[in-house]
């Protein structure tokens, strides 16, 4: 559940200030009579908790294997007039539900994760529950992201790999997306598709390899490199990676003035 409990506790801190950037009239906004606004989805993520905190304690004593009962999203955030609330009250409303639900997810045991769980004809796990409800709170997370200015954001001093992994996906075929910003400091997720294109950069730069192995050509020198080494170029020289494994992806850290100086 670690993995799980880092991106809500992520999402927690990320949506208020999103709702910030935007202001009431962004957050108002329906793109369509039939699509729901901002604070509508944020309406449907506080649906979202209710119904999924209730499972969450539900599938632990009931009979097993525990049913899903599911709800109809539309009328949920139609009843409740998401719309009409003040933002604050919404966000302070979210933020508890998820809070408490953090809190589920610190008190499982492997015993507790395992216990079967019915959606459909299917059979699953509490994990897979709880797990399915991260990544459904993230998939609208992105949706509220969607038209704010990345430079807007506020420096985030934790990047989950999850997290990472998302933003560079919302702009695919992109192989790289730049997650912090401070000063001279940039912070880079890059997952290379099968041939490195990289130039000389301006800036020094490390990488912090996160999976996969291969060879590092700088300059004249080749390394082997695998899971966690860390690789410094200083701005300016020519390098790349070749030979790399699928599973290579790669944090990417450029600091200090351009030219190295």
């Amino acid at each position: 559940m670690k993995d799980q409990i880092t991106r809500l506790q992520a999402a927690l801190k990320e949506v208020p200030q999103l709702f910030t950037l935007l202001g009431d009239e962004k957050a108002s906004h329906k793109p369509s009579p039939e699509r729901w606004s901002k604070k509508e989805i944020l309406g449907h993520l506080i649906d979202s908790a209710t119904y999924n905190l209730k499972r969450f304690i539900e599938a632990q004593f009931l009979p097993s294997p525990y049913t899903v009962r599911k709800y109809d999203q539309d009328q949920n955030v139609l009843i409740s007039q998401y719309q009409q609330q003040p933002i604050e009250d919404l966000l302070n409303l979210w933020g508890a539900l998820n809070r408490q639900v953090v809190g589920v997810m610190e008190n499982q045991s492997a015993e507790s994760l395992a216990l079967p769980v019915q959606y459909d004809t299917n059979l699953y796990t509490l994990e897979w529950l709880l797990t399915d409800y991260v990544d459904h709170l993230e998939h609208h997370v992105r949706q509220l992201r969607n038209g704010i200015a990345e430079e807007t954001l506020a420096i985030p001093y934790h990047i989950p790999l999850k997290m990472a992994q998302d933003r560079l996906q919302e702009i695919a075929p992109n192989e790289f997306v730049t997650l912090l910003r401070s000063g001279t400091l940039e912070v880079e997720l890059y997952i290379p598709d099968g041939v490195d294109k990289q130039s000389p950069h301006e800036k020094d730069e490390l990488y912090v390899v996160i999976s996969g192995t291969g060879t590092f050509l700088r300059e004249d020198e080749r390394y082997s490199f695998g899971p966690h080494d860390v690789l410094f170029v200083p701005a300016g020289q020519e390098h790349r990676f070749v030979d790399f494994t699928a599973d290579f992806k790669t944090w990417v850290v450029f600091y200090g003035p351009k030219g190295g100086e």
